[in-house]
């Protein structure tokens, strides 16, 4: 067995409620990211396509779409994502709630892809190692996750701007399993070429992030997100107003025609079994 008990107890718990109840606002930030993944993963009719982390299924029906007739296979550790995207799913694509560190996988696609959702391994190199099984020979894993959090403007910057109001907790480590569990690109190398991987090549991108329409819109947004969601968890209505007010001038410089759309700060990995 795998032990990221803690991923299970926080993926299957207030954060997949937070989550979903605020899904079209996590997606619609998500666009660009999904657009430089998509791309850079060369999808084509008749692949077979395993979606590493696939919460409630944005990725995984796009990429059904672009496959077909390929099977695609969502996979998560999270109930309550996987039984919301079974309820969105065309079809096209089947779910399995499990975590991909001990899944038995068999060899049966061509395609290992995930959107921000590898990086959450308590032992990396054993977790990789296990999703290699799931590939053809020749098969290729192909995944997007942050870049050191600090380089990530609208969730280091406000959280600067907020540290005295809020309780005194650290955001997660970069490096550490959790959102920028693969943060350092160096490291990332390392751990999958330990863990039987081979061409491993990382890229990085900065694809635009739409989190609001408005100043206020993605002042909230934010706190949704990273380390002001961690650290706002469970604090008082009247925390949050003063967060959101003082948050919120910060959201103007990232202002474009499209809305508040700051640059999102990601890796492109690619690696072959």
């Amino acid at each position: 067995m795998s032990d990221n008990s803690k991923q299970h107890e926080y993926w299957n718990g207030e954060v997949a409620t937070n989550w979903l109840s605020r899904l079209d606002h996590f997606e619609r930030g998500l666009m660009g990211i999904n657009e430089a993944l998509m791309k850079f993963a060369d999808l084509k009719p008749g692949m077979d396509v395993l979606d590493i982390g696939c919460g409630a299924g944005t990725t995984t029906e796009e990429i059904a779409a672009r496959v077909y007739p390929g099977r695609v296979l969502g996979l998560d550790i999270s109930k309550p994502l996987i039984e919301a995207a079974r309820a969105r799913s065309s079809g096209a694509a089947s779910y399995i709630e499990a975590d991909a560190s001990d899944f038995p996988f068999t060899p049966e696609f061509d395609l290992v892809f995930s959107r921000l959702g590898v990086m959450f391994f308590a032992n990396p190199v054993a977790s990789f190692a296990n999703i290699r099984r799931a590939l053809k020979p020749g098969g290729v894993m192909k995944f997007l996750c942050w870049c050191p959090q600090n380089e990530i403007s609208y969730l280091s910057e406000p959280y600067r701007h907020v540290r005295d109001l809020l309780p005194p907790l650290d955001p997660t480590p970069d490096n550490e399993p959790g959102p920028f569990g693969l943060a350092d690109s160096a490291r990332t190398l390392r751990l999958l070429e330990d863990a039987g991987w081979h061409g491993v090549r990382i890229r990085r991108t900065t694809p635009p992030s739409l989190i609001g329409a408005t100043p206020e819109e993605a002042a909230e947004q934010v706190m949704n997100m990273g380390p002001l969601a961690r650290l706002l968890r469970g604090t008082d209505d009247t925390t949050k107003a003063k967060v959101h007010a003082r948050i919120t001038p910060l959201m103007d410089k990232w202002r474009t025609k499209n809305g508040i759309e700051p640059p999102a700060c990601c890796w492109l990995v690619e690696a072959r079994a």
